[in-house]
């Protein structure tokens, strides 16, 4: 495997895990706090660690001008965060688990029509796989429909919205040079999206504790800002669906970590679906690197 691959893909298993923990403290803080809200706390708080870190490194970056990609990325990111919690309110956790994570599929379909990146025969395969392994892992509570249609559409809705913002991400990272470009670029989209759905908290009483303050920060720094740093610096040495399949991997650490912090049990449908999901990772790049080695031998 190249060492650019590698490398790309420890970074997106550190972003999974660390959005793993996205919904162990999200599930925490629903008890006294509105979908939205966590939101927009979230990304505030992920969006002043960024800068922050941005100013100290003393990197030069500007918010203007936008590029069409990073335009995708605002909008898909934005229409997620509001289809994915308003869905939630109509919908099962588990059934927005699931349905959310069709995202890959549709990253995969985009790309297909729009041409914006080769497709490989591997990537089909590893989605299918992929969403295969979610299904696994919380079959035991999925029931399409019947917690009401609805909300399962707008999860959907939620599915499509991330994959527009994976293909506009990755395009805008792929056009970067450093670490710091790439974290300047994450804040140039993470920022308006933030903007945007500030004005939601005025629908909404705002009631938390301290708990609850700690728990927002661990999210917004962790999980938002470094685990969306992570996912960034893993997009420029993986491919769009690569980068899609890397996030449905943090379903895998979400019931590890629900099974450490929560006592939550894990069974054996579920490690059939964390396997299928690590494997459908790490497929396009086992088969890259095979078709590149067939090519070097044929040179030879």
């Amino acid at each position: 495997m190249r060492r650019l691959y590698f490398i790309s893909l420890c970074f997106g298993f550190i972003a999974a895990f660390l959005m793993g923990l996205n919904a162990v403290f999200v599930r925490y803080l629903t008890a006294d706090m509105h979908g939205l809200q966590i939101a927009v706390f979230r990304l505030w708080i992920a969006c002043g660690v960024i800068y922050l870190l941005l100013k100290l490194a003393g990197h030069k970056f500007s918010f203007f001008p936008y590029g069409r990609y990073q335009f995708l990325a605002i909008a898909g990111f934005t229409l997620n965060y509001i289809t994915f919690h308003i869905g939630l309110e109509k919908a099962s956790a588990t059934n927005a688990m699931v349905l959310e994570n069709t995202a890959p599929f549709f990253v995969l379909l985009l790309l297909v029509v729009a041409r914006i990146e080769k497709v490989r025969w591997s990537d089909g395969v590893a989605t299918v796989m992929a969403l295969t392994g979610v299904y696994f892992t919380v079959r035991h509570d999925f029931e399409f429909g019947t917690t009401g249609q609805i909300g399962d559409l707008w999860e959907i809705g939620a599915g499509l919205s991330w994959a527009m913002f994976t293909i506009g991400s990755t395009a805008s990272v792929k056009q970067t040079r450093s670490t710091m470009d790439r974290m300047a670029v994450l804040l140039k989209i993470l920022l308006p999206c933030g903007v945007v759905l500030t004005p939601s908290l005025a629908f909404y009483p705002l009631s938390v504790d301290a708990t609850d303050i700690s728990v927002l920060l661990a999210l917004g720094v962790f999980s938002t800002a470094f685990g969306y740093y992570a996912w960034y610096e893993a997009m420029a040495g993986v491919s769009t669906v690569t980068a899609s399949l890397l996030v449905v991997l943090s379903v895998v650490f979400t019931f590890v970590v629900a099974h450490f912090a929560l006592d939550e049990q894990v069974t054996r449908d579920m490690l059939i679906g964390a396997s299928l999901i690590v494997f459908a990772v790490i497929l396009p790049g086992l088969v890259e690197t095979r078709s590149s080695n067939e090519a070097v031998d044929h040179t030879e």
